[in-house]
């Protein structure tokens, strides 16, 4: 080898093994390409020729010396979290859309989100503790004035539409993990009397009966055959707005979690996990009071954020790594549905897993043509029901959505990568398979050189694209 040439070959690699003790220790029989652009969505460009970062012939110095600064390098010496899965959230208006469907598009579009093999794979399942902002109108599961004592109690409304979503998709994927998170309690446990914003009540009876109204819903939840695992006290505590929501502060959800909700399900032995969440913003007041008290950070399996949440994310994961964590939302846009609202999802997966997540959600897995919530507020899904035509269509946040979740699977690990390109995160699944996502969002291809082990391959990104390279063990 030229020594020139071998010059180029090693700052690529020191360049980017600042924090690196060892590269990848596996090998690769093949590396496959997955690519997906405005034009030309999910192309399969077959399989990337392997060499090594030696076998570099003289008449490409110049070639590989343009090259410099548009490297990655991939090993697994150094493994961060696992992750759980991806999934969305169930909502009336998603089961409204599907339902004008015949029942074989119907199935077609629940596995497209939920078979194990095929489409996007989700795992995960939330749904609101009655009335979210995508519900039909507002409404909770106790709707009786001074009802203390749950007597009346029903979740005969959510057989309507939620149940019958939760359970068609369950057939297709069994090991569905659900989960709940009320965007109000009942208005009469507020001070505004309303489902529309307010703030909580704080007294010990209003506080009871609200523990007592997580217990009946998890309750009927699991009777009725729902995989529910974990609720949350209060989605977006910080908000208030024209559909259904409430005020908490940081001391009230840890007030209610240490002295209601988690003795309530302990003494009942109730099998269901209680998070913290969902979170919208860095505000670490929401977090510390929870977490800096033992006792109620015992009652506590994880954290879930959503929208800004992301710094007091990475604070956490660093401060509590034996907390699990939550992308409980993916930002719902103003149904553009456009490229560029892709591009901006893309940045967001990346943005928590390095923040430590374990799990991602979208948010409405499915809406019709208009997008609307039922105070007319137009947001994205990755798939769209026209009903006038009976079609699926399939948004461009679908694809980027599949570049993730239909590759790297429950039980994957996220791993150290480096580099000077920076639009990528990596993964090795369970079987040893190393799976790299990649966004190019510029005007112009980028041509990369992607090193594995020594090993390199050289894939040329289209301009606003993603990618994902799966790199196959050897038997």
């Amino acid at each position: 080898m030229k020594p020139q040439i071998k010059k180029i070959a090693l700052f690529l690699l020191a360049a980017s093994l600042v924090h690196a003790t060892t590269l990848a220790s596996f090998a690769a029989t093949t590396v496959t390409w997955q690519c997906s652009t405005a034009s030309a969505l999910w192309q399969d460009k077959g399989t990337l020729p392997v060499s090594q970062w030696d076998d570099l012939q003289e008449g490409v110095f110049q070639q590989e010396q343009s090259k410099l600064g548009k490297s990655v390098v991939v090993f697994d010496s150094r493994k961060y979290q696992t992750v759980d899965g991806w999934g969305g959230c169930f909502n009336e208006r998603g089961w409204k859309a599907l339902s004008v469907l015949s029942p074989q598009d119907r199935d077609t579009a629940l596995k497209i989100l939920f078979d194990p093999k095929e489409g996007l794979r989700l795992t995960f399942g939330r749904t609101p503790i009655g009335a979210s902002d995508y519900a039909i109108s507002a409404y909770s599961l106790d709707d009786t004035p001074g009802d203390y004592a749950m007597a009346h109690f029903s979740i005969d409304r959510d057989k309507e539409k939620l149940l019958p979503y939760i359970f068609a998709a369950q057939a297709i994927q069994p090991g569905l993990t659900v989960w709940g998170v009320p965007w109000s309690p009942p208005a009469w446990m507020k001070d505004s009397n309303t489902l529309i914003g307010g703030r909580i009540k704080t007294d010990p009876q209003t506080l009871n009966a609200l523990a007592l109204y997580f217990e009946k819903y998890v309750q009927a939840y699991q009777a009725a055959g729902v995989n529910l695992r974990m609720v949350m006290p209060q989605n977006e505590p910080t908000i208030t707005s024209n559909y259904t929501s409430c005020l908490w502060t940081g001391a009230q959800l840890h007030n209610f979690i240490k002295n209601y909700l988690g003795p309530k399900f302990a003494a009942d032995s109730l099998p269901c996990d209680i998070w913290l969440g969902t979170l919208q913003n860095s505000d670490y007041t929401y977090v510390a009071d929870t977490v800096d008290d033992s006792a109620s950070l015992a009652m506590i399996k994880g954290i879930a954020f959503q929208w800004d949440g992301a710094r007091s994310c990475a604070i956490i994961h660093r401060e509590h790594p034996e907390l699990k964590l939550m992308q409980s939302e993916t930002e719902c846009g103003h149904h553009e549905n456009d490229w560029h609202y892709a591009e901006g999802q893309y940045d967001l997966i990346k943005q928590y897993f390095e923040a430590g997540v374990s799990s991602y959600q979208l948010w409405n897995m499915v809406l019709d043509e208009t997008g609307k919530s039922f105070t007319g507020w137009a947001q994205c899904s990755p798939l769209i029901i026209d009903t006038k035509s009976k079609k699926i269509i399939f948004t461009p946040q679908f694809y980027v959505f599949k570049h993730f979740s239909h590759y790297v699977e429950p039980g994957a690990v996220r791993v150290l990568t480096s580099g000077s390109y920076r639009d990528h995160i990596a993964f090795i699944n369970p079987n040893g398979d190393v799976v790299l996502v990649l966004k190019n969002g510029d005007d112009d291809p980028v041509h990369l050189a992607v090193d594995f082990d020594g090993q390199k391959v050289e894939p040329v990104l289209p301009p606003h694209s993603f990618n994902t390279l799966v790199i196959h063990q050897s038997p």
